[in-house]
């Protein structure tokens, strides 16, 4: 052999080898939820064309139009949607929605109807096991179903807007296979068809991230750890509240809500079963999100209004910014929606995958959104007898069951079966393997029983909100705005403002509680003796609300809605600290009537000064300079000058920040670990408890270290707490000059990809300004050091009535979930990292609309494309030529062929 023959087939060999490993590579999953690399690049048969910017210029031909629709993108991906018929109009925003979001919208369809396992696998297999036994599914398909009955009587119109919208969401889908977001192609997938259902399954999904919770279970546990008294006296307090709806009178700085109980006797096999379900609770990622986000206060909200009298314009000025947790892309899509036939023109925050504003204005009313935490929720243990039955209020009774066949990628449909009490569904049954054996006969099973389960008229609501030209139509649209419950606060060009609590909040039969119980859905009931039965809610004129309040100002922070003399019914047992509540009543209070424009609501919604820290540093700098010489070390020195020059903002510049949160941390913890920790209480009281504390006992008995024989008070625990942080912070900084102890290197803001492998796609960490407890929220935990922001405001908006075309917005993310496109992070890092806003173009006609302001046009044209059509009809037409052809090709085929037999024939015969 020839050694240029050697060489060729040594080449042959390689390339053939390589061939094999890059073949390999391509077909096998890079992780067990990731796509094998060849799909990623060659998904199908052709290129996976990974979507960018939007053309500058598209017309679309669309079926099922009634007409045509134009929509015009601003500088910042917004669109501006008009069209001449309302469902066209959602039909449009369907479609920018599928553009923009889809996968978004995709992931949170699939969470709440239990369809994540499908495209992840088994690692999704009980998250969805648990949404889908929560019911969340369920009851949107039974509220879809009631409104489709209600549409058929003639009571309601808005549904067919729905299907418009699943029918341009599903336009997009058809249309652009191969041009997808790519988290599709790593994850192997492709969207299946939109549905109504899916947009009904919206409202369960937020119901369930602001409304649901554990609280009650956490609370038994704690009550239980440290008795009746002492979790009255840490867990009821009202101190340094400000109540959202002023008509109902005000708490005492030492107010307090009081219960005399009885001794305690809470069984230790439902104690037993409660620990375990909440272990197992908090293995699920979603669940542990949203304990680790009410704990850290990351989910809540402000919103305000001033009337004409306070603002600087002569007319209301209202604000909004909702606090949930921060995703990229971010949880709201602004759009600007016009109906061209009746004038109708609103700008707001929509969710995608819903067909339209949930919170916003149009030419004649605004109104936004925060959390009420009415309590709306109840958990009920039960003693099973067998698999089939348990004890209802002293009856054997037979569980109901639901179905479900859950597709789990790579390993087939698994059949899983949801129990049923009278009250909800079973959820610690199943979770983590089996339920845990009962010390006592039988065993026992939790059951919630959830305001979001039940059919629920939300949809109806947005839809009269959204049309509403005064009070009265947006009281009448209120009524119907059942979970999750808000404090909706609202202002209108006649010059009202107001805001109103509401919800569906439970009235509970607390006739058969033990004398422990505090009754009104504070703890768990005992089902099985028939305790805390719902016998109706609060009627919706009952409920506080307060209308042209003579203070020209109205707030809501999350803060308790109202006042002792609000006494009829029960209807919260939590609320925020107050904290944010009492910094923006201050504020506005302070400001001289005339005053507020849009730059004071500016500077209100980037506030970052530190109430509890202007209530706590003044105790820790008397404490510090009471200290023996021999104690005041240079650094101890030095933090007593950044803490005296201190103006209490939380900025990301200062060390005085970073010395008095982790400061804090320990003081908090010195005061109530050493009691609630070895007693096994899983809560602890929030900060306006500790200022309480501090503020009028010295002395109290928490203050206290158990651990230790001297009796400590308040000025122990705060020089012991500086110590530790002194400590602390010479170790994470590694350096003693305290003014470079900066609080943006220990507190970062974190937006994470939705889905949490795809880190490549997430943005930051950044430093940050702020804390849980500003104004302008950022709340993260530094007990091991770097604390990561992961919520905070999720939009920030300002409403003028003077000139709705100046009211301003931003989100913190972009418009478009496209990594590689320039709308995917715009606003998040050139605006609101910047404090900064962009306008919103509020204008009515087509063609007012400013041409400079439109970086992309799409129009929608009704009917079907032309040149599909002339391309149908010329494939019909050559077709049918191409069929003539043949047939006469095979007719002269057929005739020569049997004038060559039969000349065959003839020479056969010898002719």
């Amino acid at each position: 052999m020839h050694s240029s023959e050697k060489k060729n087939i040594m080449k042959l060999a390689t390339v053939i080898t390589l061939t094999i490993v890059v073949l390999t590579i391509f077909s096998v999953p890079l992780i067990s939820i990731i796509a094998p690399l060849g799909n990623i690049i060659l998904p199908g048969s052709g290129l996976w064309n990974v979507p960018g910017e939007v053309p500058q210029q598209e017309t679309i031909y669309a079926p099922g139009l009634n007409s045509s629709v134009t929509i015009y993108r601003d500088e910042w991906g917004i669109p501006h949607i008009y069209a001449s018929y309302e469902n066209d109009m959602s039909f449009a925003l369907g479609y920018v929605h599928a553009q923009d979001r889809l996968f978004q919208m995709d992931l949170a369809r699939r969470q709440v109807r239990g369809k994540l396992s499908e495209v992840i696998g088994e690692l999704a297999l009980e998250e969805d096991k648990f949404n889908l036994a929560m019911g969340m599914e369920y009851w949107a398909n039974q509220t879809l179903q009631y409104a489709i009955r209600m549409q058929e009587q003639g009571e309601i119109n808005f549904l067919d807007a729905v299907y418009s919208y699943a029918d341009g969401v599903n336009y997009y889908i058809n249309t652009h296979q191969n041009e997808l977001p790519i988290e599709y192609a790593i994850l192997g997938f492709k969207p299946a068809q939109w549905t109504p259902l899916d947009t009904f399954c919206f409202s369960k999904y937020m119901s369930k991230m602001l409304t649901w919770d554990y609280n009650d279970l956490y609370r038994l546990q704690t009550l239980d750890a440290i008795g009746v008294a002492n979790t009255t006296e840490l867990f009821m307090s009202t101190y340094g509240q400000i109540p959202i709806c002023p008509n109902y009178g005000n708490f005492n700085d030492s107010s307090e809500l009081s219960y005399d109980g009885g001794p305690l006797k809470i069984s230790s096999s439902v104690l037993q079963t409660i620990s375990s379900f909440l272990s197992n609770i908090e293995n699920l990622p979603a669940e542990k999100a949203l304990v680790d986000a009410q704990a850290e206060n990351s989910i809540g909200s402000n919103n305000w209004v001033v009337d004409g009298v306070k603002s600087s314009t002569g007319m209301p000025i209202l604000c909004n910014d909702m606090h949930l947790a921060w995703n990229m892309p971010g949880i709201w899509y602004e759009a600007h929606l016009v109906d061209e036939s009746t004038g109708l023109s609103t700008y707001g925050f929509t969710l995608a995958g819903v067909n339209i504003p949930i919170v916003g204005h149009n030419d004649y009313v605004a109104w936004g959104i925060t959390n009420t935490f009415y309590d709306v929720m109840d958990w009920y243990f039960y003693e099973e007898m067998d698999s089939n039955h348990y004890i209802y209020n002293g009856t054997l009774t037979e569980y109901t069951t639901r179905t479900y066949k859950i597709k789990v990628k790579d390993q087939g449909t698994q059949e899983f079966i949801v129990k049923e009490t009278v009250h909800g569904p079973v959820l610690n049954n199943f979770l983590g393997g089996s339920m845990p054996d009962s010390l006592d006969t039988g065993q026992i099973v939790l059951a919630p029983k959830w305001t979001g389960n039940n059919i629920t008229t939300e949809m109806l609501a947005l839809y009269g909100w959204n049309h509403a030209q005064n009070r009265a139509q947006f009281d009448e649209a209120s009524a119907y705005f059942q979970s999750p419950s808000s404090n909706l606060v609202y202002a209108d060009v006649h010059g009202t403002i107001a805001i109103r609590p509401t919800g569906l909040v439970p009235i509970r039969d607390d006739n058969l509680i033990e004398p422990w119980h505090f009754g009104n859905g504070t703890l768990p009931y005992n089902g099985s003796k028939g305790e805390g039965e719902w016998v109706g809610y609060v009627p919706f004129e009952e409920l506080p609300n307060t209308e042209n309040s003579s203070q020209h100002y109205l707030a809501s922070a999350n803060q308790i809605v109202a006042g002792p003399d609000y006494k009829k019914y029960a209807l919260q047992n939590g609320y925020a600290a107050g904290y944010r509540a009492r910094r923006i009543n201050e504020l506005l209070n302070n400001s001289a009537d005339g005053t507020v424009g849009i730059e004071k609501m500016k500077e209100i919604q980037l506030d970052i000064k530190s109430t509890p820290a202007r209530a706590f540093i003044p105790y820790l700098i008397n404490a510090t300079e009471d200290l023996p010489i021999s104690q005041k070390t240079p650094v101890v020195l030095d933090i007593l000058t950044q803490l005296k020059n201190w103006d209490f903002d939380m900025d990301k510049n200062l060390a005085a920040p970073t010395i008095y949160r982790k400061w804090r941390d320990f003081y908090k913890d010195y005061t109530f670990d050493d009691e609630l920790g070895a007693a096994g209480a899983p809560l602890r009281p929030q900060e306006n408890v500790l200022e309480k504390l501090t503020r009028e006992e010295p002395n109290s008995k928490w203050f206290d270290d158990i651990e230790t024989v001297l009796i400590e008070n308040r000025t122990h625990i705060i020089i012991k707490a500086l110590n530790s942080t002194i400590d602390f912070l010479l170790d994470f900084f590694e350096t003693d000059e305290v003014n470079t102890w900066r609080w943006g290197e220990m507190h970062k803001l974190v937006f994470p990809h939705i889905v949490p492998a795809f880190e490549s796609l997430n943005r930051g960490p950044y430093e940050g300004d702020g804390e849980s407890y500003t104004v302008n929220p950022a709340g993260a935990s530094i007990r091991r050091g770097v604390g990561y922001a992961r919520g905070g405001a999720s939009e920030r908006w300002i409403v003028d009535f003077s000139d709705l075309g100046n009211s301003l917005s931003v989100i913190p993310s972009g418009q478009r979930a496209v990594s590689n496109s320039k709308h995917y992070s715009d606003q998040l890092e050139e605006l609101f990292l910047q404090g900064k806003y962009h306008r919103q173009y509020f204008y009515k006609n087509k063609a007012d609309y400013p041409k400079n302001h439109i970086e992309s046009q799409i129009t929608f044209i009704a009917g079907e494309d032309p040149l599909y059509i002339i391309g149908l009809a010329t494939g019909i037409i050559v077709g049918c030529s191409v069929g003539v052809v043949v047939v006469i090709g095979g007719w002269y085929k057929r005739d020569l062929i049997r004038s060559k037999f039969k000349k065959l024939k003839r020479r056969s015969k010898g002719e």
